[in-house]
This record gives structure tokens, C-alpha cells and sequence, in this order.
């Protein structure tokens, strides 16, 4: 079925929210932002031992990484299925989610292991590395998506070679 306008408008207004709620709280008192290690721009300050800190970093990395995770999980499983039943594969379906896995995994598991243990033992250069990967998701969603769909492929080597890609048609009225 088709996507409504109410629909993506909500979905979209609930996105920005969601956002907006997991941005404040530190401010309010839940998290601590601070520096990142080499004092390029701010983070969640990983310094901080007690339950407050603990139990924000728990549900931030529940809610904005597990279960993203498993919606995307479940979701694209769901479209391969469908790709499946009727032959025409459009696009690789794991490749999101593997980059969800990819950019904010390492984010992911130091917020837990800050969560749980000091990290101020690690090298700051070390501890910049998986917020580093994690602030490269758009330009990675971005070629994900350009290079995985066909059209847009098609468009980019236009674009770059001045050449149109010629797509092999199989005319069966002829036949």
C-alpha cells in the first residue's frame, strides 16, 4: 500500500522528536555532554561512573541502537522475502542494517563499556575513532543508497562519464 501524507508526516515529526528528547536530556541533568578527547567538538562525557550516567547510556544505547537495529532487521527481512517470491532483487537488503552495525557499533559498545568500566585508560586518539565512524553515517547511507539503486547509479555514471548506461530490454511481443 501507499504511504499517506498523514503517515510520513507523522513518522517524520516522531523522528525529529526523538531526536530532540535524546539531545535535551543531558542538558536537563540525564548524561553529561563534554569534550570529546581531542577537544574537536562535544559527546556524552564518558567520564562519569555514577547511575545517573550509567542508566542514560543504557537506554540511549537501547533505544537508539538495539532497537533501531531490530526494526531494520525485521523490516528487511520482510522486503527480501517479498524480492524473493518475486525474482526481482532491487537492491541488497542486509546492507543498511550491516551499516547500521558498522558506523555505530563501536559507539555502541564503548557507551556500555563506559557504562560498566573506566575508560580514561584508552588513548584519546582511540576513543575518537568510533565517534568518528559514527558522524560518517549520512555520507555512508547516502553512497549506500546511490550506488544500490539502480536509477541513480545509472544517473551518477552519466554524470561522470557523460555516457548513459543502456539497459538490455527483452521485447516478448516479438517472440
Amino acid at each position: 500500500s501507499k504511504l499517506q501524507w498523514s503517515t510520513a508526516i507523522s513518522m517524520m515529526a516522531f523522528a525529529w522528536l526523538f531526536a530532540a528528547f535524546w539531545s535535551v536530556m543531558p542538558l536537563l541533568g540525564w548524561g553529561e555532554y563534554d569534550y570529546e578527547p581531542l577537544r574537536t567538538c562535544c559527546t556524552l562525557d564518558y567520564s562519569k561512573g555514577d547511575r545517573n550516567y550509567i542508566t542514560f547510556l543504557f537506554a540511549l544505547s537501547i533505544f537508539n541502537f538495539m532497537i533501531p537495529g531490530f526494526i531494520m532487521l525485521t523490516a528487511y527481512q520482510s522486503i527480501h522475502q517479498k524480492f524473493k517470491k518475486s525474482g526481482h532483487y532491487k537492491f541488497n537488503t542486509g546492507l543498511p542494517l550491516k551499516t547500521l552495525v558498522i558506523c555505530w557499533g563501536p559507539y555502541c559498545l564503548l557507551c556500555f563499556y563506559a557504562a560498566v568500566e573506566n575508560v580514561m585508560f584508552i588513548s584519546p586518539k582511540y576513543r575518537m575513532i568510533p565517534a568518528i565512524i559514527a558522524k560518517m553515517v549520512p555520507m555512508v547511507d547516502a553512497f549506500v543508497y546511490a550506488l544500490g539503486n539502480e536509477n541513480y547509479r545509472g544517473g551518477i555514471w552519466q554524470f561522470l562519464t557523460g555516457q548513459k548506461i543502456e539497459k538490455a530490454e527483452v521485447d516478448n511481443k516479438t517472440k
